[in-house]
């Protein structure tokens, strides 16, 4: 029983070592490059990254996706020279969302990480 209970703990401690960095391991990540004004959820580069992610999570929730999770906001996205309310401005969000979720997030057009 011993040794049962020390492999237990090993494996959990080995498929924690694995995990992609602040992950979750029933979670996917998706990412979505930020608009001038045309992002569903109403925010530009005008407000705060906690309103944007505040604004994000509600519009998701309200859309049936449960569990997503703003995780990072960075200047890695792609940048249009254009003021058209379509163009993106370089700002990436980053979310992790549950593995079962995935369908939804793509319909709504987040793309997942790679």
């Amino acid at each position: 029983m011993k040794y049962y209970w020390t492999l237990s703990l090993l494996l959990f401690l080995f498929l924690q070592s694995c995990q992609e960095e602040n992950i979750p391991l029933n979670h996917l990540e998706f990412y979505w490059d930020q608009t001038g004004c045309a992002d569903p959820w109403n925010t530009n580069s005008n407000n705060s990254n906690e309103e944007t992610q505040q604004a994000i999570e509600d519009y998701l929730s309200d859309k049936g996706v449960r569990g997503a999770k703003v995780t990072s906001i960075t200047n890695e996205g792609i940048q249009l020279d254009c003021e058209a309310c379509f163009c993106t401005n370089g700002t990436r969000i980053y979310l992790t969302v549950p593995k079962n979720q995935k369908g939804k997030m793509i319909d709504l057009g987040f793309k997942e990480s790679q």
